[in-house]
């Protein structure tokens, strides 16, 4: 294979995965992922997650031995850098490229396949084109935050005797309706923590967290990348989530999620980035709660102020000589509706309020139109 062949190939990965040319790094990155052999193979996917094929097809495709394509892409498949569904139609077995993001970074760093010294210099190749997570703040994020299970809850006690239409909660404000509605659920390695504790640098918080739901869970069970959960195992990560300061970030649609994300503020692609170029509201949608603190209740404790992940709550201390009129407030320019403080507060002096009203019929709306969105309106 000549040299002009290989970087064709692997150029027309780049290209399916609607990544910058520009970017050099990015090329690095994908010739340490594929060998020319596999570029070969992968290289018939013209858009990530959009263009499968069946074996017989890939095969036909790339002119290639039937049992060396089959090798190659289940290998890549367990690696987490080729993903397969199957045709309820015909029952086959299809092959597709992820997306970079959700999708091939998060799978690789979560696979158990993948050797430690391969981690560690993926890791290494991959570092630069961390930052790259900022190319996805937009006007319309791919990625939601929803609130906590247990603020949720406190918050329908709360408005029992409010009319329904005012106090409903959407099936993309719920992550117990999300796991209802979710043909599959499994859970993985969080490839985020993963990553950055190949660096060094990683927080510490817990690693098992990262639930993959529908094709995305039957996936990572059947290439051996996570296992399979029960909707009651999965609440209770989701609950042993919350009480670590951890937010449940989902794919920004009304329903059909593919992932359940426990994110913390530092090591999380989105939520860590957002935190770093002070871009959290173009980096993550926000819920539609804010959370109210009662304060004859709080003991102004700072717990809130100590694990919220993206530092919108402090203490102001008051100008009266005993400071009585000492306050936690919350900056809603930063705060994104987490309830991951109302999760956590002790005294049960923080509940989540509905202050916004996007609907499924806005996230749906807005699915068209960052389809189709300009270059102008991009935020970079």
């Amino acid at each position: 294979m000549s040299q002009e062949d290989k970087d064709k190939y692997y150029k027309k990965i780049r290209d399916a995965l609607m990544l910058p040319k520009g970017n050099k790094d990015v090329l690095k990155i994908i010739k340490f992922w594929f060998t020319p052999d596999e570029a070969k193979i992968v290289s018939i996917f013209k858009t990530a997650m959009l263009s499968s094929y069946s074996l017989e097809k890939i095969v036909k495709k790339t002119k290639e031995p039937e049992k060396k394509v089959k090798e190659i892409l289940e290998n890549l498949a367990k690696k987490g850098l080729v993903f397969t569904w199957f045709n309820k139609k015909s029952n086959e077995k299809m092959y597709t490229i992820p997306m970079l993001f959700p999708g091939l970074f998060e799978w690789y760093f979560a696979s158990k396949h993948n050797d430690d010294n391969e981690l560690k210099m993926a890791a290494k190749i991959f570092k630069p084109l961390e930052d790259s997570f900022i190319s996805f703040a937009s006007n319309y994020p791919i990625s939601r935050v929803a609130p906590s299970i247990k603020s949720i809850e406190k918050t329908l006690e709360i408005n029992e005797q409010v009319e329904i239409g005012k106090s409903q909660v959407m099936l993309f404000e719920d992550v117990r309706k999300i796991l209802e509605n979710s043909k599959s659920i499994a859970v993985m390695a969080c490839p985020c923590r993963v990553f950055h504790g190949i660096l060094g640098d990683s927080c510490g918080k817990p690693i098992d967290v990262c639930i993959n739901l529908n094709s995305s869970a039957d996936y990572v069970v059947r290439e051996g990348i996570g296992r399979k959960l029960t909707i009651d195992e999965a609440i209770e990560i989701l609950k042993m989530s919350e009480k670590e300061g951890l937010v449940h970030i989902i794919n920004n649609q009304s329903d059909k999620h593919s992932f359940i994300c426990n994110c913390c503020g530092c090591c999380c692609g989105f939520l860590g980035n957002a935190n770093k170029y002070k871009l959290v509201d173009k980096m993550v949608a926000k819920s539609n709660y804010f959370p109210r603190i009662d304060r004859e209740i709080c003991k102004l404790c700072k717990t809130c102020v100590k694990n919220c992940p993206v530092n919108a709550m402090f203490l102001n201390y008051g100008n009266k000589e005993d400071q009585s009129d000492t306050q936690i407030f919350v900056r809603e320019d930063l705060c994104i509706g987490c309830g991951v403080c109302a999760a956590n507060c002790p005294t049960n002096a923080i509940s989540m309020e509905k202050i916004r009203n996007i609907t499924e019929k806005d996230l749906e709306n807005q699915l068209w139109e960052a389809g189709a969105r300009s270059r102008a309106e991009k935020i970079f």
